[in-house]
């Protein structure tokens, strides 16, 4: 897989899973995802199982469940692009617990929808369950001359 690929497959099944946490899905999430982490070894099966666990008790009871499912999101994007990248043989398995876990959310739980709209010359950027970093450097500018061009 590409690196781009492994990237958006990891970002939707970390979307899955955090969707999953404090709900009906939970234990299909939790369990498939322990499932695809086999590959890493039973040393790294109680660490996590501590993880997933404290992240769904994290959503539980926070004020906001929408709000810390996506600060929570970005951590098993993570780990699952290092997954894929190490167990490229993971794909069709995450493919599948995300189509799962999906089946099992409510109807709400699956549909995101984002708008925006840019005017005036403006920039917008955009992202769900994500960050995005913009990096913009200007155009360079003449060398001074010794004149005042401000007129």
């Amino acid at each position: 897989m590409v690196p781009e690929a492994i990237t958006a497959l990891a970002g939707t099944g970390a979307g899955a899973l955090v969707s999953a946490m404090a709900s009906d899905a939970w234990q299909t999430g939790r369990n498939g995802i322990i499932r695809l982490f086999r590959r890493e070894g039973d040393a790294q099966r109680a660490s996590l199982e501590g993880r997933l666990d404290h992240h769904a008790t994290l959503i539980e009871r926070a004020g906001d469940p929408d709000q810390a499912r996506q600060l929570i999101v970005g951590q098993w994007q993570l780990e699952l692009v290092q997954l894929l990248t190490e167990h490229p043989d993971a794909e069709s398995e995450l493919r599948r617990l995300v189509e799962e876990i999906q089946s099992e959310l409510p109807k709400g739980g699956r549909n995101w929808v984002m708008t925006n709209i840019a005017r005036d010359h403006g920039t917008v950027y955009g992202a769900m369950g994500g960050n995005v970093i913009h990096y913009h450097q200007g155009m360079p500018s003449d060398p001074p001359t010794g004149e005042d061009r401000r007129q």
